[in-house]
């Protein structure tokens, strides 16, 4: 999957300000995202395409999302005829939804990453007609989400397993505890620097990097605020590591099999393996992921009497039914009724 390759030199001579702005699309995982079909439709196109990938997408996993959505789209297009962007007609972005073979989540947001570059594109009057502005997506209606969860004993049964004799086991530990008392995406986690972690008052505070440049503090809760405190003591004394401010708070293990850390900054993507790892070590069956202790942390806050409005706002949800999909409660009621079958 993906587009034809520009040549080096094209994309330097559409992007706006040279190599820095190249940069900007690496870092986004928008490397060679000009396809023969946006260089056909000419250079001011092809301008302003990057710019929207530059300049109207803060988020960089937004960014990354709709720039394989576009690429995907576009790699369909140029199989089927269209030479430029003028060719895309309204029924060719509707049979592309028709034969997407994805989930009606995935369809659905590959159609938004293709409507707004076309909204784009004609407000800055490259192109005349948006295609896929009437293009209609599926239906998706889902009271419960997938992501899995654990009990609260397999949450106990895994925050007890880490060795916690090396400053990697601290890491890991307090990293998965954050998530699962915080209601924390992991991205926003991997975000925070040392001085997002702080004392206001009598407590402890974090202050977590969310989506769209927005900042969320809370409180942390004392079980895991004893397990960052026990990493921080203990990082702070690794000689040769920066505890400065602006520097990141969870980092990455230094290569090799050396238990200790280094001043680059922990990613999702390890955390991912490394989550995936932990829970099989410590002998629980869940196909765990990060998003797990999120759905975690909510589902057990509200059986314990938490507020769905208070967890959507801990969560930093904009919609309440967002947070709802984390409520697991109903699956456990659910399993209860069919118990009462007898025979």
């Amino acid at each position: 999957m993906g587009c034809a390759t520009p040549q080096v030199n094209t994309m330097d001579a559409v992007t706006p300000t040279g190599s820095a702005s190249t940069a900007l699309l690496l870092t986004g995982g928008l490397a060679n995202i000009i396809p023969t079909i946006v260089q056909n439709s000419g250079a001011q196109t092809a301008h302003k395409f990057v710019e929207f990938f530059i300049g109207q997408i803060r988020n960089a996993n937004t960014r990354k999302a709709y720039g394989h959505a576009v690429r995907t789209f576009l790699d369909w297009c140029e199989k089927h005829g269209a030479e430029r962007l003028e060719d895309i007609s309204y029924i060719a972005v509707a049979s592309y939804i028709e034969q997407h073979p994805g989930s009606a989540q995935t369809v659905n947001q590959h159609l938004t990453a293709i409507r707004r570059l076309f909204v784009w594109l004609v407000a800055q009057k490259v192109l005349i007609l948006n295609p896929a502005e009437n293009v209609v997506g599926r239906k998706h209606r889902t009271k419960i989400g997938k992501t899995p969860e654990l009990d609260s004993a397999e949450t106990r049964q895994l925050l007890n397993s880490f060795d916690t004799t090396h400053i990697i086991g601290l890491r890991d530990r307090v990293l998965i505890s954050v998530m699962c008392y915080s209601f924390a995406r992991i991205s926003a986690v991997v975000a925070m620097n040392v001085e997002d972690y702080f004392l206001k008052g009598a407590n402890h505070w974090i202050r977590l990097h969310e989506k769209g440049g927005k900042y969320l503090e809370w409180p942390l809760h004392h079980a895991a605020n004893v397990y960052l405190h026990q990493y921080v003591e203990a990082a702070a004394q690794q000689e040769g590591i920066d505890w400065g401010k602006g520097m990141p708070l969870f980092r990455s293990q230094q290569r090799g099999r050396v238990q200790r850390l280094s001043n680059h900054r922990f990613d999702r993507r390890d955390a991912w393996a490394m989550v995936k790892r932990k829970v099989k070590d410590a002998g629980i069956n869940t196909d765990a992921c990060n998003h797990t202790f999120r759905a975690t942390g909510i589902t057990n806050f509200l059986e314990n009497g938490g507020a769905l409005e208070i967890a959507q706002e801990i969560a930093g949800h904009v919609d309440s039914r967002t947070t709802a999909l984390y409520d697991r409660r109903r699956e456990k009621v659910s399993l209860n009724e069919i118990e009462r079958v007898r025979f």
